[in-house]
């Protein structure tokens, strides 16, 4: 076995030009993968972190009847006693660390002028900020919580499609609990720019005191929102949120408990589907590895016709022969799938290290209630590495052995014939 590997090493040296071209390819196929498994990794992490920073939090806990009428974002659906329920929530896992009020009721916003639906939310200002990161977004005035009263903070896109800035009045009106409809007058104290492109758009917030008086909420909480600790992937985090939405819903059996896998339903099943598209990218690249492979293995084949003649007379078997030829397609795929995954490993290093401008890639774009807008970085995955690499030999090895058949049929007399 030793000779046979020394023989196919100097074949695949002799024979550098389509060595290298067929290494190259392989090395790009890979290489390309692992970078596309790692941006879309890196992209799945931003948009899940950004839903749990900013829109659904890392667990929410709402009755079931609410959760059943959930478009209407009804008020007749509340959380009873909400307090004890926030205390239960905190106690139920240790990896919660904190929880929050929240009522969401549906609302018009005019400028005396124009009117625009939002998606409006009371809140309590302090303990919010605790669940959270909307104060780190608010890019001109203040969050609630330094407001006077009957202020409203709303999004920056929102104001500015109305024509309206900070400290201008505007009108907002929504149904109350009563179901009749009522309308009333706020300061912009406020307005958000986040990394999701919907909040921008068509978000509204209060405090709980402006919106009992408004709606006459009486103390109403729809949702309570909730942080847990830190994660350092994004499977960890799921799991985790699984595992407290557990506990939670053991603790508080009348109500229901939705972790971020089940908020983020409609993102994580396109996840599926990006994940199948980056599986088809190594494919095509290394289908055409693969050809390139048993075009080199071939050539040789013909090329060394009348090597194969003499090695067979000096009493190499057909097995041998075919080993031989194998083995110089191992080689070339060992060194392509290396180099695709040094090539990889170097491309994840600087996108892990300074992230892509993803803002400046496809703008303030609201895909579907997706946030995408933010700096992305590439996530290691050394799992899908090992896959890359392995796949690629399992290629080279299925190429090579085309050739190898057809070299180990020739017979000693017909080889010799070109000597």
């Amino acid at each position: 076995m030793n000779t046979l590997f020394k023989i196919a090493a100097r074949n695949v040296l002799r024979n550098k030009r389509r060595t290298a071209i067929t290494g190259i390819v392989m090395m790009f196929g890979i290489g390309l993968y692992i970078y596309a498994d790692s941006i879309l990794k890196g992209m799945d992490r931003m948009t899940i972190d950004n839903m749990v920073n900013y829109t659904e939090s890392f667990l929410k806990v709402r009755t079931p009847e609410y959760v059943s009428n959930l478009q209407g974002n009804p008020l007749e659906h509340g959380i009873p006693d909400p307090e004890a329920t926030i205390r239960k929530i905190l106690a139920a896992d240790p990896t919660m660390k904190a929880a929050a009020p929240r009522t969401r009721f549906v609302a018009r916003l005019s400028n005396y002028e124009d009117e625009i639906p939002v998606l409006a939310t009371a809140v309590d200002p302090v303990r919010d900020g605790e669940v959270l990161r909307l104060t780190d977004v608010v890019v001109q005035g203040v969050w609630l919580d330094k407001a006077e009263p009957r202020s409203v903070v709303i999004g920056a896109d929102l104001a500015a499609e109305l024509g309206l800035g900070l400290g201008d009045y505007v009108l907002v009106s929504a149904s109350t609990v009563y179901e009749n409809v009522n309308a009333d007058e706020y300061r912009i104290a406020g307005l958000l720019a986040a990394p999701d492109p919907s909040l921008n758009k068509a978000a509204l917030f209060m405090t709980f005191p402006d919106a009992d008086e408004f709606l006459g909420l009486n103390g109403l909480v729809t949702e309570i929102v909730t942080a847990g600790r830190a994660y350092p992937a994004l499977d960890a985090l799921l799991k985790g949120a699984d595992g407290a939405a557990a506990s939670v819903s053991k603790a508080l059996p009348g109500l229901q408990a939705d972790p971020i896998r089940v908020l983020a339903q409609d993102y994580l099943a396109m996840r599926e589907m990006k994940g199948k598209f980056s599986s088809a990218i190594i494919l095509i690249m290394l289908v055409i590895a693969g050809v390139g492979i048993v075009n080199t293995i071939l050539m040789a084949v013909y090329a060394r016709i009348r090597e194969i003649g003499v090695l067979r007379a000096y009493g190499m078997t057909a097995k041998e022969i075919r080993r031989l030829f194998t083995l110089e397609g191992l080689i070339v795929g060992a060194v392509g799938s290396l180099a695709g995954v040094l090539l990889g490993v170097a491309i994840v290093a600087v996108t892990s290290t300074y992230g892509l401008s993803f803002a400046q890639i496809v703008g303030d774009v609201d895909m579907g209630g997706i946030p995408i807008m933010d700096r992305l970085y590439g996530e290691w995955n050394f799992g899908n590495m090992v896959f890359g690499f392995l796949f690629g030999m399992f290629v080279s090895f299925l190429s090579a052995r085309i050739p190898a058949k057809r070299a180990a049929k020739m017979q000693v007399t017909d080889a010799l014939r070109f000597v």
